[in-house]
């Protein structure tokens, strides 16, 4: 999908100059900052000891030590911005090139989204953690497992706790299928006690780095075969509830909710098979629209979202959407397809996306698609919003006053009426927020469009993979998306507005940003243009070497934090290499939630730690032992035991309010979630600071 030549491409370059400049500066400010420079000799003695010479220019070294002094030991509070500097560029590789490139492959080699998802994907997904274990192996340290524990901890309270805050109100409580969650929840728990088992005499052997693989081998093949899985769970259930109704007194009522799956409300299983059926009216409509050609009366096509963003990404693929072109946006129903996708609806709530509405337009509470760019929104029907504060309440602050006037009913799709997508709401995409459309030459059935999320700070590019199996149809889409764009263009007359403050603040980020892309740009091929795919083994190549240097980078970094703050490898582990590498995974889990699919952020996030043991540490441990060493090798860990304890412990309030809820996650749980992490990272900083484990608890006489 190459863009044409005259459209910009999402990445900026500048100019060699600029590169120049700003490689000058950075050798500069490092010979600064070099302890030798701080203590630089006086200009007197910068003199040619031989006296018949004349006395040289003073340097800028020495012009600046006549002038300036500098404490050495205040220098080391550099270290923290550098090391958060290196997390990101870390992620910037991640997310940006390496999944990217991973994406390729699975399209190239036709891996099934599942599949891919569950292994490619989830590699990508552990670049970080794996790049430092990788490093592990020529500089020994344990940051890397602390990474990894640590990570896990980050991942279940921080990324869940942030998306559940950020998810909007006509999602909560968030609703997650059962089958998905305790499926990941099982294998969490199996990977830290296995982790456990493997580190506790402190090596590592070729068969606790066998077992590790052999445990990546069955996640994965029970990740792709979860729909059978959970077929074969209902029809277990179905078989309970009937044996239930016949044999047991009505007296023990509660015991066929309870074998069926837990306590329950009617109406509110989000595991069962009774979920409305679709109307016929809108399965009518769905069939018309695969092959309507008129993309302003609704059409049928295959989006896969791109969020760039390495856990995000994690099992994008796609799914069917009804949607049609507007005068100044593109609608997107949120419709379930109700012929295909409605067979597998009991996975697809775990882990794509599929969101639960408790909305008061709707007649009855009900399953739909989450957003693919924005939060959903509701259309008043031909005969008025159903009161007042309904067309208001779409007050929302996605819309513009064009988009405001269609969402309340002065311009409506054919559809609309139709019982099916009357109760689902509808997103708007303002063509304003559209960078481009972009086609891929000789590609007939794809195409891209590249979406700023509106008034978003928080979100970066995002990418609509859209396609058809009608060569026709996708024709007639892209002409009309490009004619449509076209004249939005000709309408933007005003001046741009004035530049905020946070405006201000991004360019100096970019400019800090710089240096790193600059680089990286020109070392690693860009999967996103279809001419430079086939360069996929040495974007794959480069984007691991990019990462072993940020990797390294990081391993020395908390080195010299060890060395001037006294602050063990141990904790840097579990704690600041932890947050680092995980931490860019808030703000895209944030940015979905807002969509409505925190269930996909949830699901991403406890899978994310299933492979952080299975694949992050399996793989680096696995070369070590079989290929590079011949056996077993010393890992040793100080406070195993009470870090695994934390990772059990600290998942139990998420277990807990998920069971106690219904099997759903109010929204003030992700204040609790964000409080337990406080209160996690507090007792390590204890156990730092008072050389005791086991902190608040006595230790007696042993200090480790």
């Amino acid at each position: 999908m190459a863009p044409s030549s005259s459209v910009a491409r999402p990445r900026r370059t500048r100019s060699m100059a600029g590169a120049l400049f700003m490689v000058g500066c950075l050798t500069l400010l490092s010979g600064w900052s070099s302890p030798s420079s701080l203590h630089a000799p006086p200009p007197s003695a910068m003199v040619s000891e031989s006296s018949d010479e004349t006395s040289p220019a003073l340097s800028p070294m020495g012009l600046a030590a006549e002038y300036i002094t500098i404490d050495v030991s205040y220098m080391r509070w550099m270290w923290w911005p550098a090391i958060l500097y290196l997390f990101w560029g870390m992620a910037f590789v991640c997310d940006e090139y390496f999944v990217r490139t991973i994406d390729v492959i699975s399209d190239r080699f036709q891996i099934p989204d599942d599949v891919a998802g569950a292994t490619l994907m989830a590699l990508g997904c552990n670049g970080p953690e794996m790049a430092l274990n990788t490093i592990s192996i020529f500089h020994p340290s344990n940051i890397g497992v602390g990474a990894v524990v640590g990570g896990e901890v980050f991942n279940v309270l921080v990324i869940i706790g942030t998306a559940l805050l950020a998810t909007p109100d006509m999602y909560m409580p968030l609703k997650l299928g059962r089958f998905c969650f305790f499926r990941d929840v099982i294998f969490y728990m199996v990977s830290v006690g296995m982790l456990y088992w493997v580190l506790h005499n402190g090596s590592v052997s070729r068969l606790n780095a066998a077992v590790l693989l052999c445990g990546a081998v069955i996640y994965t093949l029970v990740v792709t075969y979860s729909a059978k899985i959970s077929a074969w769970f209902s029809q277990e259930r179905k078989l309970i509830r009937t044996a239930s109704r016949r044999f047991t007194n009505t007296r023990f009522s509660f015991l066929p909710r309870m074998l069926s799956g837990g306590l329950k409300s009617s109406g509110d299983d989000d595991d069962s098979d009774t979920d409305d059926e679709p109307d016929p009216e809108t399965i009518a409509e769905w069939s018309r629209a695969k092959a309507c050609k008129d993309p302003e009366a609704g059409s049928i096509l295959g989006v896969r979202v791109d969020l760039r963003n390495r856990l995000m990404d994690r099992n994008h693929h796609i799914d069917n959407r009804y949607m049609w072109l507007q005068e100044d946006a593109l609608v997107v129903s949120t419709v379930i397809d109700p012929v295909g996708e409605r067979k597998a609806l009991q996975l697809q709530r775990g882990q794509s996306g599929i969101c639960f509405d408790y909305d008061k337009h709707t007649n009855d509470q009900h399953w739909h698609h989450g957003g693919l760019v924005n939060q959903p929104i509701f259309f008043g029907s031909q005969d008025g919003p159903k009161d007042e504060k309904s067309a208001n309440s779409l007050q929302n602050p996605l819309l513009t006053e064009s988009q405001r006037s269609l969402a309340t009913g002065d311009v409506n799709p054919p559809s609309i009426q139709l019982p099916g997508f009357r109760d689902a709401p509808w997103e708007v995409i303002p063509f304003e927020d559209i960078l481009y459309c972009e086609r891929g030459v000789g590609d007939e059935k794809h195409f891209n469009l590249h979406v700023h999320q509106h008034d978003s700070h928080l979100g970066n590019l995002i990418t609509l993979e859209l396609s058809t199996k009608d060569e026709a149809v996708m024709n007639a889409w892209v002409e009309a998306l490009r004619g449509k764009l076209l004249a939005q263009r000709r309408k933007t007359t005003e001046a741009p507005p004035a530049k905020g403050v946070m405006d201000s603040l991004m360019q100096w980020v970019e400019w800090l940003q710089f240096p790193v892309k600059f680089f990286v740009q020109r070392t690693i091929p860009d999967m996103d243009d279809p001419k430079q795919q086939h360069l996929y083994p040495v974007s794959f190549t480069m984007s691991m070497v990019w990462l072993a240097v940020f990797a390294f980078s990081v391993v020395k970094a908390c080195d010299g934090i060890h060395e001037d703050f006294g602050i063990s490898t141990d904790v840097l582990g579990f704690t600041v290499a932890a947050a680092g590498t995980s931490f860019p995974n808030v703000f895209s889990g944030m940015c979905v939630a807002r969509q409505g699919k925190t269930s996909m952020a949830v699901a991403n996030a406890l899978g994310a730690n299933v492979q952080n043991v299975f694949l992050a540490l399996a793989v680096p441990w696995t070369i070590q032992s079989f290929f590079l060493v011949g056996g077993p090798f010393p890992m040793p860990v100080d406070n195993l035991l009470p870090a695994v304890l934390e990772c059990a412990i600290t998942l139990m309030p998420v277990v807990l309010v998920y069971m106690c809820s219904s099997f759903a996650m109010p929204k003030w749980s992700g204040g609790l979630f964000l409080l337990t992490y406080v209160v996690y990272v507090v007792f390590a900083l204890g156990q730092q600071i008072s050389k005791c484990p086991m902190w608040p608890f006595p230790c007696g006489t042993s200090s480790r």
